[in-house]
């Protein structure tokens, strides 16, 4: 009965390494996956830069398509904000170790309510013949503009003081991501 049960385990193991596709030594897209992505940003309307931290989970429903959820952390000059998106990326040619993908996140970023967010790349993906891949792209952000406000005690006049200043961080920026 052992020699059954390790002959099964020894067979599923080989099978299971086996229900990957290769072609042209790249893995075929399928099933779940992680994305990582840090993007370096430079806003439109000035001369500040910020950065952007974020994941994306979801699958591979085709070799080209993947859609998925995700939350980030951009930081801006003087402050920090929560995207959360539902995301989509396709990929031209997956049979290829380089290919060209275009991606589209939508969804509301949150600091004082939500506001929303709109995010478009375009790029390349390195493709390994394991369960990774590299992808370099250009990516534009618009974040919808809001104004924020700040109050503090003025010692001098002895009142609250209350300033307001209309934000926009909508940018442009490169990304860098692994996807496993």
């Amino acid at each position: 009965m052992k020699k059954i049960l390790v002959s099964l385990l020894f067979a599923a193991m080989a099978f299971g390494a086996n229900a990957q596709e290769v072609v042209n030594g790249v893995r075929v897209p399928s099933g779940y996956q992680g994305h990582i992505e840090y993007s370096n940003l430079f806003y439109v309307n000035g001369f500040e830069t910020g950065m952007d931290l974020s994941t994306t989970h979801g699958f591979y429903y085709t070799p080209n398509m993947f859609v998925g959820l995700g939350i980030g952390l951009h930081v801006a000059p003087g402050d920090a904000y929560v995207p959360i998106y539902a995301a989509a990326k396709y990929i031209f040619n997956y049979r290829t170790k380089v290919s060209p993908t275009l991606q589209m996140k939508m969804g509301s970023f949150f600091n004082e309510g939500a506001k929303p967010y709109v995010d478009l790349s375009f790029g390349f993906r390195f493709a390994s013949d394991r369960d990774f891949a590299f992808s370099i792209q250009a990516c534009g952000s618009f974040y919808a503009p809001f104004n924020e406000t700040e109050s503090y005690w003025d010692s001098v006049t002895d009142k609250y003081i209350t300033t307001s200043e209309r934000r926009n961080l909508s940018s442009v920026g490169l990304r860098l991501g692994i996807e496993w």
